[in-house]
Order: C-alpha cells, then structure tokens, then sequence
C-alpha cells in the first residue's frame, strides 16, 4: 500500500511541477514581450472591423479564466480529501490519502491565488501599456502608462511638438483641450499646478520638476488653451537638453469628470521635446493669406492668415465682441468691425476669422457664415507694442501678434520687429501695394465679396501612401490632397483620423495658392512595425467656403483616394 500512496504523491509532484514550469512560461513570456515593441497584428482588424484587441491583453484574460478553473478544481481536491476523511472510518490508507490530497491540494491552492494575483497585475500593467504612446515620442515621451490623449484622446495638439528638437530656450509651453477644463485643476492662481502639471529636464526624473512658483499660465476664455511660461529659460547655453511635460490624472473637465478617463497611475499623457541652446529673437513674419490681395471671393469666404512659426493663442485668438482687436476685419468704406470670432489652428500657425452673420445651410446641415456682400473688405493684423524699441520683445497684455517668445509681427518682413505703428511711425504694410522700406509691422490687405455663395464641396484628388501599399516607412506622414482650399480649423483631429490602437497623431496642413489646393498631413509617433493602419476623414472636414467634405468623394482613383477601394 505504500508504494500506491508514494504513487500517488509522486503524480502530485509531477502535476506541481508541471504546473509550476507551466505557469513560469505564461508569466515569463508576456514580462518578455512588454520588453520590446511587439508586432501585435490588430491595424488589419481594425480596419475590417473585426476585434481590435491587443492579443496580449486576449492571452491575459485566458490565464486568468485557466487559473480560476484551476482554482474550482483545488476546491473539488479539498472538498474530496475532506470525504476521504469523514469516510475513512479509522482506515490508516484512506487517512494517509486523504491527508496528501488534502496537503497537496492547499499547496496547489497557494500557488493558484498567488499566480491569479500576478495575472491580475500583469493584466492591469498590459491594459496600461495598450493605452500608452507609440515609440519616437522622445526620451520618457508617452510611456508609464500614459494614455494616447493627442489625437484620440481630449488634447487636441500642443506646443513644443512630440519629439521637436531646437525648440529656443525661451519658449512658452501651450496645451490646446478640445473641451472646457477646469483652471483649478491647471492653475494656482497665476502659476502652475505642480500637482498636475509637471515640467521638468527629462533625466531628472518628475520628482525634479519646476515648482509652481517658477511657471506662470495664462488661459483663454473657452478654457480649452493654457499657456505655461517659464520664470527662467529652459535648457543650458551651451548643450542641448531634453524636456517632459507630464500632465496627471487629476486634471478634470469644466463639469467635472476626469479629462483622461482610463489612465493609470499618476500620469495621464507627457511627452518630451529637445531644448536648444539659443535664444528666439526671430519676430514671425506672415506666409500667405487667404484671400488674396485684390482678389473677388463669394461672400461665404474664411478669411486666413498662415505665419511662418507658431503664434500665441492669447494675441491670435479671440471674440470680436469680447474686445478682440489684435486683427481687425472691416467693411473699407464703412469703417465699422465686423463681427466674428478668431480661431488659431495648424500647430498655432493658422488664424481664420468666421462672422456671425448666417447665410445658409451647407450640405451637411451646418450654419454657414457670410461677409457682407459686394464690399471691400479690409483685414488689419497688428504687431505687438514692444517692451523696449528695438528689440523684439513684446509687452503683455499683448495688444498685437506674438510668438511662443513674445516676439512681435513682422509685418514688413525685413527681419526686424518695430512694433505697431504708433511705436515705429510708419504705416501698416500693405499686401495690395508692398513697400516694404517705407511700411511697418502692421500687416494689412484688401479684398472684394461678391453676391454670391460658394457651393460646391471639396473632393479629394489624391493620397499617400496608396490604399493597401506595402513597406511603408514607419515615419511617413499620410497626407491627403484636396480639390479646394481648406478651412484650417476644420483639419483637426475629429474630422481627420489616424485609425490605430494607441498612435498619438496630430494634424497639419498645406495650402497651394497656385493649384487652390490644401494637402493635409496626419503627423505621428513612429509606427509600429508589420502594422496596418488607415486614415478616416468625415464630414467635419471644411473647405475655404465652409462646404464640407463628403467621405468617399473624388475626382477619380489617381493616386487610390479611398473611395475607390
């Protein structure tokens, strides 16, 4: 009887060994992949429309269903060593089983629980990383669990980029919402909150991070933009050194709900970007307008100015009703503003003025808006007065356009900032008839509204890469050409969006005059390797004339538009 009870014990071995090597591969396997960045396969799913879980969350689940049964049989083993024993009426062989049953079943028991705990917490830690950025956003760019927020997420964009390198010392740190937040949960007082808000040398580590009292912030009215300024300038004058800005899980919406439902830990989103080792003294100077000088327009017309750098917020953006007056937009001969709001766009590198007067209806049952018809309409952007003349170095409250350095307009173009005219004494200058020796940093332009009201939608000419193209390089920035102008706001990323499972993406885009075509670019983190990813834009996308872009519409399948898969 001995040698079935050595038996016995001996299979119990063999099954706890086997056990034990089993479940050391499952929890070795996935620490492995959580390693490296793994090909997860999901992008062509995605895409189909088929599952897109990550397998390895898949595979998690299945372990912790497999370690639950196992839990119920260690359950049955000790509910049937217990028979054994109340049935063994005094028989020295059933007592001896039913002791190693029972001994071996409790073991077992111990090591289920134990291995159910390390799945639970292996799962957790998966669901994070499935949430967390891709690779390329710069050192401790979008990782520990930080969510994908830019693009898929509440952040719409923000300034420095992912990864931007050289940006100047002097730089002002800009977050762009695309909901109301809460300021207290952004803001003490009129410096940051450390809590929450976390800048700091991406090798020190967050514990290093600047204290309030060394960010200030400014916000604007909707709540959706917050400007952090720097007390000192970031970096070093002689190296170049990388910056994370970590924004916690504790910042909430205007009503109150967590602005990053789903994150883990501390951090919801951060991302890192390379300080150079100069300062910006470069004023920005405008690159094109839309329309153009002496030009005819429908009257449905966006008024556009794109810049040559990122502009502030607070001196691009605004209601005219409200006091806004850095651009005015005026009838010539009346004189008299025109109502409207301001809308900064494009990386911070587009302003476009929309009216308050309603016209119609587009295709999609949007208000459309109008300029007055038949009119010379005059469009006025001021530089900023600065703080000591000759350099470029605005005042705030800025009564004029700046940079993310407080360098004021360039009107002129000539390099040299001279503030607005009552600072320089010289007149704006003017697009319809340039000089720029004898003008100043006010830039100013004049156009004629006809009667009429732009109708016809926006098709897509062309994209790249071409549908289902292959060995794409995993920094492409996919891009989309269009038969019209764009309304620059519209482009944002809930009409333009990179369909993949945790890619941070934002969106830029290109104007033509010459062709009277806008190229939009989806720019990301790296992609993944062996990853199908695709493109989906909507409705919400906008031309100069505020028709919207119907999905599936081209002009033919050059160059594969998606309509013609």
């Amino acid at each position: 009887m001995l040698i079935r009870i050595n038996k016995i014990n001996r299979n119990h071995k063999i099954a706890l060994m086997i056990l034990f090597i089993f479940l050391g591969a499952i929890f070795l396997l996935p620490n492995l992949s959580l390693a490296q960045e793994a090909d997860l396969g999901i992008g062509y799913a995605e895409s189909t429309g088929l599952g897109d879980n990550d397998p390895r969350i898949i595979i998690a689940r299945i372990i912790r269903v497999v370690l639950g049964f196992l839990g119920v049989i260690a359950v049955g083993l000790i509910m049937y060593a217990g028979w054994l024993w109340m049935t063994s009426e005094g028989d020295e062989e059933k007592l001896t089983q039913a002791q190693a049953i029972l001994k071996n079943a409790i073991i077992g028991m111990v090591i289920i629980l134990s291995s159910f705990a390390i799945a639970s917490f292996i799962l957790n830690r998966l669901t994070a990383a499935n949430t967390g950025g891709g690779p390329g956003g710069g050192p401790g760019g979008g990782g520990n669990g930080a969510i994908s927020a830019l693009g898929r997420g509440i952040i719409e964009s923000h300034y420095p980029a992912r990864a931007q390198k050289d940006v100047p010392r002097n730089t002002k740190i800009i977050i762009t919402f695309k909901e109301p937040i809460n300021p207290a949960t952004i803001m003490a007082g009129e410096n940051i909150n450390s809590e929450n808000i976390k800048i700091y040398k991406s090798s020190d580590g967050a514990e290093n991070a600047l204290a309030s009292e060394q960010v200030s912030v400014k916000k604007t009215d909707d709540n959706k933009n917050f400007i952090f300024k720097p007390n000192e300038y970031l970096g070093g004058s002689s190296e170049k050194i990388w910056y994370t800005v970590a924004l916690g899980t504790g910042i909430t919406k205007i009503n109150g709900d967590s602005a990053f439902s789903g994150a883990v830990g501390e951090i919801a989103y951060d991302w890192s970007f390379e300080v150079g080792n100069f300062i910006d003294i470069t004023p920005p100077k405008v690159d094109s307008i839309v329309p153009q000088a002496s030009s005819t327009e429908p009257r449905n017309v966006v008024i556009q100015i794109n810049f040559s750098e990122a502009i502030d917020p607070l001196s691009g953006g605004g209601a005219v009703e409200e006091g806004f007056e850095n651009i005015n937009v005026s009838d010539q001969a009346g004189g008299a503003l025109i109502e409207g709001n301001f809308y900064i766009s494009n990386e911070y590198r587009t302003v476009e003025f929309l009216t308050e007067d309603a016209c119609g209806i587009n295709s999609c049952g949007n208000t459309v808006f109008c300029l007055p018809g038949g009119k010379n309409i005059s469009v006025l952007a001021k530089a900023a007065s600065l703080m000591v003349i000759g350099e470029p170095t605005a005042d705030f409250p800025y009564d004029g356009l700046v940079d993310m350095a407080d360098n004021s307009l360039d009107g002129n173009a000539d390099g040299l900032a001279s503030g607005p005219e009552v600072q320089s004494g010289r007149p704006p200058y003017n697009a319809n008839s340039p000089e720029a020796e004898s003008q100043g940093d006010d830039y100013t332009w004049q156009f004629i509204t006809s009667n009429e009201i732009d109708t016809s939608a926006p098709v897509i000419k062309s994209v790249n890469p071409d549908i289902n193209e292959n060995n794409v390089s995993l920094d492409v920035a996919p891009e989309a050409i269009f038969s019209k102008l764009l309304m620059s706001a519209s482009a944002n990323t809930n009409s333009v969006k990179l369909i993949s499972n945790n890619i941070n993406y934002w969106i830029k885009k290109e104007n033509n005059l010459e062709t009277k075509e806008t190229t939009v670019f989806v720019k990301h983190d790296q992609f993944y390797d062996n990853i199908d990813y695709s493109m989906e834009i909507n409705s919400g996308l906008k031309d100069i004339y505020q028709n919207c872009y119907s999905p599936c519409s081209s002009q033919g399948c050059a160059g594969n538009p998606s309509c013609c898969e």
